[in-house]
């Protein structure tokens, strides 16, 4: 009885820490080149939307480092534009590439709570690509490239979740009843 129960506690908690979500990574491979994307990637917990003009769309852009890549549909213009990027579940960490930055400070990247509460402000530091890091309670990115000469996209999104308190609470019960059992010394 000691050792199934011991078992369950185990597995208990083990599910608890182990449903704590991993990364996420979107490449932009996934669909094929000229899709328009606003709730395509909803599945992997993002959505984009339009800001000005159009939602952005799957394309290629020869100056960015690896293909294919997510650019602003700008209407007039092919790669200048905005969009916004929402996290279904807020994220804790967000890294994307963005350019091809033809000139320093062209790009506006706004990052804001579930709540659209400002969190950074943000720009292209470099010409060329930059990877941006940000951390946080991360609703929300607004993504803009207009202030560029030709524009530019971003690629390879990573995003954390933050895990569900479900999952910390499942966690913290395996984790005090084994505590518990073995202060008891019934384990």
């Amino acid at each position: 009885m000691k050792k199934l129960l011991m078992i369950c506690m185990v597995i208990i908690g083990v599910a608890g820490l182990t449903s704590a979500a991993p990364t996420t990574l979107i490449t932009f491979n996934e669909f094929p080149l000229g899709t328009v994307i606003d709730t395509e990637y909803a599945p992997l917990g993002v959505v984009f939307t339009a800001a000005t003009y159009n939602p952005p769309k799957i394309s290629m852009n020869g100056a960015m480092p690896t293909q294919p890549i997510l650019r602003p549909d700008g209407g007039p213009s092919t790669f200048r534009g905005d969009f916004w990027i929402k996290f279904i579940t807020p994220a804790a960490e967000v890294q994307f590439d963005s350019g091809y930055w033809d000139g320093l400070g062209n790009g506006v990247i706004n990052v804001y709570d579930p709540y659209l509460n400002p969190l950074a402000s943000l720009t292209n530091t470099t010409t060329g690509v930059n990877v941006t890091n940000v951390t946080g309670w991360i609703g929300y990115i607004y993504f803009n490239s207009v202030g560029d000469p030709a524009g530019a996209d971003i690629d390879n999104l990573a995003f954390t979740p933050i895990p569900a308190p479900g999952a910390i609470v499942l966690g913290g019960i395996g984790v005090g009843l084994i505590g518990w059992l073995r202060r008891r010394r019934t384990l």
